[in-house]
């Protein structure tokens, strides 16, 4: 009896320990199953609003109000929590792991439902400034083979003009629970392929986390015939190391309708800092020196 009785102290002490030693997460702080579900519909939002027409993108507020009223919590709670969590990246790293399981199985159920064409998505849009990505918004890649990329190929259709200005967009966070000892890096190429079969492409590094545009300004006078690309990510240095991929826009703009930034000029294979114009690029090519 004596020794039943010390065994389960010697135990209740144990998972004390346990649960002591344990991150804390503060109580102001909305926790990680109420934020999974919540984060899933926000995206889920935002990926809505993004598919609004001019006229109607007053609704994405709308959309965002819906879904804090859906979890009963504000929106200064929401983006405190985030900040919470973007301090504590291993906490927030195992929320996109499981956000990132849904995603795919809701992705794997609109692709079954649609019909391909040689293997491309045709993109269909109207509009002198429009959002062409046919994707979901939100990525979350590793260093498994499986899931360190993003990879895309459109067929486009009469909406693209001769001279239309593409730029591929998103917010990047590199996230890991130790100290790197090599700078992890996500490339962003983007391809396009002309009506005479010539083509032109882009690439950009990124190593930091924050908001990054990668913009392909065309030389060619023929029209668009199809575009390409891939966001890879690479980081040899640690497994549990990953990038969060947010906000993914690849914006059509017309003309004269889009100030190219300086550092962003790429056209007759010449630019200003970080893209250059290079021959069409292929994942395959890409290995850590």
């Amino acid at each position: 009896m004596n020794n039943s009785k010390l065994r389960l102290s010697v135990v209740s002490i144990v998972i004390f320990f346990m649960v002591s030693c344990g991150k804390h997460i503060p109580g102001d702080v909305i926790q990680p199953v109420e934020m999974e579900n919540l984060l899933y519909d926000y995206h889920l939002a935002l990926t809505m609003g993004n598919d609004l027409s001019y006229d109607e993108r007053y609704k994405r507020e709308l959309y965002k109000e819906y879904v804090f009223k859906k979890h009963n919590v504000t929106e200064a709670q929401f983006d405190s929590s985030m900040v919470w969590y973007t301090r504590h990246s291993k906490e927030l790293t195992e929320i996109y792991k499981k956000l990132q399981k849904r995603f795919d199985i809701a992705k794997n159920q609109m692709f079954s439902q649609l019909n391909k064409k040689l293997g491309q998505r045709e993109v269909s849009r109207k509009g002198d400034s429009v959002d062409v990505w046919m994707d979901r918004s939100l990525y979350w890649l590793t260093t498994s083979p499986l899931t360190n990329n993003i990879m895309f190929d459109l067929k486009v259709d009469t909406t693209f003009h001769k001279n239309d200005i593409l730029v591929l967009s998103a917010d990047f966070s590199f996230l890991s629970a130790y100290k790197r000892e090599k700078t992890p890096k996500v490339v962003v190429a983007l391809n396009v392929i002309f009506k005479n079969d010539s083509t032109q492409a882009v690439t950009k590094v990124i190593d930091k986390s924050g908001h990054n545009e990668l913009c392909l300004v065309p030389d060619s006078a023929y029209e668009y015939k199809s575009l390409n690309g891939f966001i890879y990510y690479n980081n040899s240095d640690s497994l549990d190391a990953s990038a969060l991929i947010r906000n993914i826009k690849l914006m059509r703009y017309r003309k004269g309708s889009y100030k190219v930034k300086e550092t962003m000029v790429v056209t007759d294979g010449k630019e200003k800092e970080e893209s250059k114009e290079t021959k069409p690029v292929e994942l395959k090519q890409i290995t850590d020196k």
